[in-house]
């Protein structure tokens, strides 16, 4: 129930509470902010807008409509996840569609869209439609992790809640991992919402081989990026994944050179102080600045070649 994150983030809580006691906004738009709570704590709210306020934990567990909302199988919630890298339009056209009735479980119909800065272009005007007419009792609940990706038209139709970021302590206890798993390890998953497992670890190492020979050879790179690039780094997923991590590691380079606290790279400090070395900081920021610009286009359907030789030219420039 809501209630049970009320000292996860204060903030938030305070704002869904007087949402359900009040007025309901016709959208939401969540920025996840690598929260651990997060979504379970968007999910009580879905479930108190839906259901009822239940007197205790107990009552929701023994609540058969929440337990058919926990199980994806209630008429009145609709859940919408990217479909490969992308939400396509024709999702939101079976959205809309399965929406145009009237409700008849509950007085309200919610949709989820997961990861909502994944639309692609038709999607986004299809959406954008349905949250300029929602329909009677229809509401929005957008979820993102990369809040400044989400198109302006889309954002400001909605009411915007961002959740504290999670310290890796509250990770820790939330999913009552054993501590003696590498806080690195850690740090990784949940940035890529993955499990802690070896697959981390050598997708980890991947990354930071790639640009420790980048940062030795420069444009020779080129040469290379079969080896440790094209040979690797093969879907889409993988790739969006290399550019996150690159973002991370050029920040906790800076961050090295700046005697602040390493954020993610704990295990690869040799790496960090080489690549300083190598580079001033106004390159640094440079750099930097290319690979985020770099995370835009992955998303989009770009010869991978082209995408990977032009990232080391421009890294160079």
């Amino acid at each position: 129930m809501l209630e049970e994150y009320k000292d996860y983030d204060k903030v938030i809580y305070k704002q869904l509470e007087n949402a359900i006691n009040n007025n309901l906004s016709h959208a939401y738009l969540f920025d996840l902010n690598n929260n651990v709570y997060a979504e379970n704590m968007i999910m009580a709210f879905v479930k108190e807008i839906l259901c009822k306020r239940h007197s205790s934990k107990e009552e929701y567990e023994k609540c058969s409509k929440c337990k058919r909302i926990d199980d994806g199988n209630y008429s009145e919630l609709k859940q919408i996840y990217p479909d490969g890298l992308m939400i396509k339009k024709e999702q939101l056209d079976e959205l809309q569609k399965k929406f145009s009735t009237k409700a008849l479980e509950s007085e309200k119909k919610v949709y989820i869209i997961h990861d909502v800065d994944r639309l692609n272009l038709s999607a986004a005007n299809s959406l954008l439609k349905f949250l300029e007419e929602p329909g009677e009792g229809i509401i929005a609940v957008l979820l993102t992790s990369n809040l400044n990706q989400v198109l302006n038209t889309i954002s400001s139709r909605c009411q915007i809640l961002k959740f504290n970021n999670s310290r890796v302590e509250d990770f820790i206890k939330y999913n009552n991992i054993n501590t003696k798993v590498s806080i690195y390890k850690i740090s990784f998953s949940i940035f890529l919402k993955t499990n802690i497992d070896e697959y981390i670890e050598s997708f980890v190492n991947n990354v930071v081989d790639f640009w420790k020979n980048y940062e030795s050879n420069g444009k020779k790179m080129i040469i290379y990026e079969k080896q440790y690039f094209l040979d690797i780094f093969k879907e889409k997923e993988e790739i969006l994944n290399f550019i996150k991590c690159s973002i991370l590691l050029y920040r906790d380079v800076i961050n090295y050179k700046l005697n602040n606290k390493i954020l993610y790279y704990n295990d690869y400090e040799s790496v960090l102080e080489e690549i300083s070395n190598k580079n001033t900081l106004d390159k640094l920021l440079y750099k930097l600045n290319v690979i985020l610009d770099k995370e835009k286009l992955v998303s989009k359907n770009v010869n991978i070649n082209m995408f990977i030789d032009g990232l080391i030219i421009d890294m160079e420039e």
